[in-house]
């Protein structure tokens, strides 16, 4: 779990925020919903199948809390659930429906071994038996609140991610399950400030959450950011990447985030130094590379050179040891009184060369015999 996802935990099951937070969304900002109402939930959700099938589901909600819910002369056992995402998911439509659905298979168990006092066995009925007075579940409703500055573009029902029939006749049959969604990036400062204080910082933060320029503005007009709790100015910094250095004295009391934060000054001048940094850096790249190529260059060129006649000294001595070594077997055949013909199928052989080009050395040789004679029998 990262920095972000633990705060935005510990922010939303705080009962003031959590109940401002369904009844922002729920009754346009009407408190009808209390604090004091609500009751902390395990956020697990676990669904054990039967001994034979070992069916075994596990799912960790953000936020799980209860309500005993009067509304007139109604009154109903309300499970309210709560998914603070930091990023769009598609298949969240999903990940809601099976967190619903196993809390609706566990209250299912649950009624019924409260009513038979013992597990249900195989051949034994229907769940609740055979009783007149029929078993009613609580309701779960599951908020998604999206942490971030930009329009929700994944899937917002089940049939989104489904390869739906054209039929619409079919497609009206198709079970279908709708998400509960908090957008802060599409909704008005007026629609956020409405949900209270300390909600509405965090919703304009989110709102603001890859614009800091935006985020400084808003917190310099709006004076819900003045005096928040450390916990929620910890999450707002972790939000909109503020980077503030908070000190034990800032968990003892509530935080003017326009102190903390950075001034309009010092935020130009920041994102200046980062622009001069990189122009400067990128100029230095273009400027180190025209220079390493040029230095490259005449270094390649002299060490070529070098090479160029080392590997020419050697290729001439490999020439010359070969020349030496053919006119060697040459000499050798000849004092042995082979014929040319011979003569030449040794070359060939022995050096892999041509017909022509033994008979080209058995030439050239022959006529540096005739050469040396001539040298010596020439008068001084």
């Amino acid at each position: 779990m990262g920095r972000l996802d633990s705060y935005a935990k510990a922010f939303f099951g705080k009962p003031e925020i959590f109940a401002a937070l369904f009844n922002g969304y729920l009754y346009q900002g009407s408190k009808v919903l209390s604090p004091g109402d609500l009751e902390d939930e395990v956020t697990t959700e676990v669904y054990r199948g039967t001994a034979r099938t070992r069916l075994f589901l596990k799912r960790e909600r953000d936020v799980l809390k209860t309500l005993a819910w009067k509304h007139g002369k109604d009154c109903a056992y309300l499970l309210l659930g709560l998914e603070a995402q930091s990023y769009h998911d598609a298949a969240m439509p999903l990940r809601c429906m099976m967190y619903d659905a196993i809390n609706y298979t566990n209250q299912l168990k649950n009624a019924r071994e409260r009513r038979t006092g013992q597990p249900r066995r195989k051949g034994r009925g229907p769940v609740f038996g055979n009783q007149d007075v029929p078993c009613r579940l609580g309701p779960v409703v599951t908020l998604v609140i999206a942490l971030t500055d930009d329009p929700w573009t994944e899937c917002r029902e089940l049939h989104d991610l489904l390869d739906m029939p054209g039929d619409p006749v079919l497609r009206d049959r198709i079970a279908n399950y709708r998400l509960n969604l908090v957008t802060p990036g599409t909704m008005t400062e007026e629609e956020i400030l409405s949900y209270g204080d300390e909600l509405g910082a965090v919703l304009l933060a989110a709102r603001n959450a890859n614009d800091k320029k935006a985020f400084l503005e808003a917190a310099k007009t709006h004076a819900v950011f003045r005096s928040l709790p450390f916990d929620t100015a910890s999450l707002i910094n972790e939000m909109v990447h503020l980077n503030i250095k908070f000190d034990q004295e800032d968990k003892k009391e509530n935080i003017d985030m326009t102190q903390k934060t950075i001034s309009f000054k010092e935020y130009f001048l920041q994102e200046g130094l980062k622009k001069g940094r990189r122009q400067g850096l990128r100029k230095g790249r273009e400027k180190g590379l025209k220079q390493g190529l040029r230095q490259g260059l005449r270094q390649g060129l002299s060490q070529g050179r070098e090479e160029g006649r080392e590997e020419g000294r050697e290729e001439g001595r490999e020439e010359g040891r070969a020349e030496g070594q053919q006119r060697g077997v040459i000499f050798t055949l000849m004092k042995l009184g082979k014929p040319t013909e011979e003569i030449c199928n040794w070359l060939m052989e022995t050096f892999s060369l041509t017909e022509q080009q033994a008979k080209q050395e058995i030439v050239e040789y022959q006529a540096s015999l005739k050469s040396k004679e001539e040298t010596v029998t020439t008068p001084l």
